[in-house]
């Protein structure tokens, strides 16, 4: 319990020292200059800081009186810092200048000094007279209240608007004024008139390289009468944003083949992404890319992806889409159905079994069906067709009403065959016939049963000509 007690003490002891050691860190001192004025001057100052601390610190000077009053330095230096090293004092000189002040009189204006290190501020006043209110045309202090506005994000393809506005509080004509506009990319000087009280806005455009990298920078705004700045520096941050682009930069057209050439282009020319050109199913077949390409679907759509590698900030890509290969494999189909229709035989024949009768699970009857049609564009003569049947069956005598019956029917006795032979005198373009018999087994004919292919023998234009049919296998 002592213990604790101790430790609490030396807890409340140690917070004591700390606060006073920081509320001690640093202290401000003020020396008049000159603060007796007439309402178109300016007061001046010198502020000394002692650094009580064994580490250099940064103290940042400022005032909440503005826009009443404006504490600035000669030259202009915005923001206000003075940095004093270890246990040591050093001073600025800060000018204070009415800005809004109408009457003669005693005025206090407060400045606060603050610690970088602590954060701790000590705010000090400064007594500035007015003795007089009447303008003093020789050396009278310019007051131009001025604004700017700039976008953040800039894209360095567009040009950038950029508007100042300037209000001459003061009742003096100033015909030569000049406004720099300076950064590390845009450096512009605009030459301006400002009559007495009088306000204007300045409406400017200013041009990047579209190449401009990604980056931060600041734009800083100074308004100078001669030689010399006449306001406390403007200060705006911009970004320079990144970007891509593609572009189609060419197109070929021949018969058959379009070739485009895109361009890929990027401001960051560390870009590692992708970029995709849009493809189909069908065009991507017969299409190349140059660099190799990937495909991918996306949202129902079909794309070329390419890998972006850039040289001085830009990728070329180009996509051939050749449908000569397409065009040959066509024509050359063309060719040969026209070889086939110019040379297959002009007698057709096909041939079909119908009305299968089983019998103990065999196949004991069928009609046998051949169609013959003539499917050229010429007249066919001495039309004769041979069928063999197999002698494991025999022919049926009955033939269906409207069939042609066979001319002959042999059998071939060493080949165990039998030969069924019809003639046809003529058959005219388009004509078609059907010829058919039926067959018969002794026994049921187990599993599958075939048929070899009928032939036939005919002339067309008096050249003598062959033609066959399918082969026919009934069963399983």
């Amino acid at each position: 319990m002592i213990l604790f007690k101790k430790f609490i003490l030396f807890i409340f002891i140690f917070s004591i020292y700390i606060s006073i050691a920081y509320a001690a860190s640093f202290d401000v001192s003020i020396v008049p200059i000159d603060e007796r004025i007439a309402i178109d001057e300016f007061a001046t100052f010198k502020l000394d800081i002692q650094n009580n601390l064994d580490r250099k610190d940064e103290y940042r000077i400022y005032t909440l009186d503005f826009p009443t009053w404006d504490v600035r330095t000669e030259p202009l230096v915005n923001p206000i810092t003075l940095e004093v090293e270890p246990n040591s004092e050093e001073s600025i000189e800060i000018v204070v200048d009415p800005l809004k002040i109408k009457d003669i009189g005693i005025y206090q204006v407060n400045v606060n000094v603050r610690s970088k290190l602590t954060n701790k501020f000590i705010s000090v006043p400064l007594k500035v007279t007015i003795l007089s209110t009447k303008s003093l045309i020789h050396g009278y202090v310019p007051t131009i209240v001025t604004g700017i506005d700039v976008p953040e994000k800039i894209d360095p393809r567009k040009d950038v608007p950029i508007k100042i506005s300037l209000n001459n509080q003061n009742i003096i004509d100033y015909p030569d004024l000049v406004i720099k506009l300076e950064s590390n990319l845009l450096k512009e000087t605009i030459d301006v008139q400002l009559g007495p009280k009088e306000e204007k806005t300045l409406d400017l455009t200013a041009s990047l390289d579209p190449l401009t990298p990604p980056q931060e920078d600041k734009l800083v705004v100074t308004v100078f009468k001669g030689d010399r700045s006449i306001i406390i520096p403007i200060v705006r941050k911009i970004e320079i944003a990144g970007y891509t682009q593609q572009e189609l930069v060419k197109e070929e057209k021949k018969i058959l083949l379009t070739r485009r050439h895109y361009d890929f282009i990027s401001n960051n020319n560390e870009y590692g992404g992708t970029f995709k050109v849009e493809t189909s199913s069908f065009a991507s077949i017969f299409s190349s890319t140059s660099p190799k390409a990937r495909i991918i679907k996306e949202n129902g759509k079909r794309y070329f992806v390419f890998d972006v590698k850039l040289e001085n900030n830009r990728m070329q890509v180009t996509v051939t889409k050749n449908f000569i290969p397409l065009f040959v494999v066509i024509a050359l189909l063309i060719v040969l159905v026209i070889i086939y229709y110019t040379f297959r035989s002009p007698l057709l024949i096909i041939k079909e079994a119908n009305n299968i009768v089983k019998t103990e699970g065999g196949i004991s009857e069928m009609t046998i069906i051949l169609h013959i049609r003539n499917r050229g564009q010429n007249k066919i003569k001495d039309v004769e067709i041979s069928e063999r049947v197999p002698a494991l069956v025999s022919i049926g005598k009955d033939v269906p009403i409207g069939s042609l019956q066979p001319s002959k029917i042999l059998k071939h006795e060493r080949k165990r065959t039998t030969i069924v032979k019809w003639t046809v005198d003529n058959l005219d373009a388009s004509e078609e016939r059907v010829l058919s018999y039926r067959i018969k087994s002794r026994l049921s004919i187990l599993g599958s049963f075939s048929l070899p292919a009928t032939s036939a023998v005919f002339k067309s234009n008096d050249k003598p000509m062959t033609s066959s049919s399918n082969g026919l296998s009934v069963g399983d």
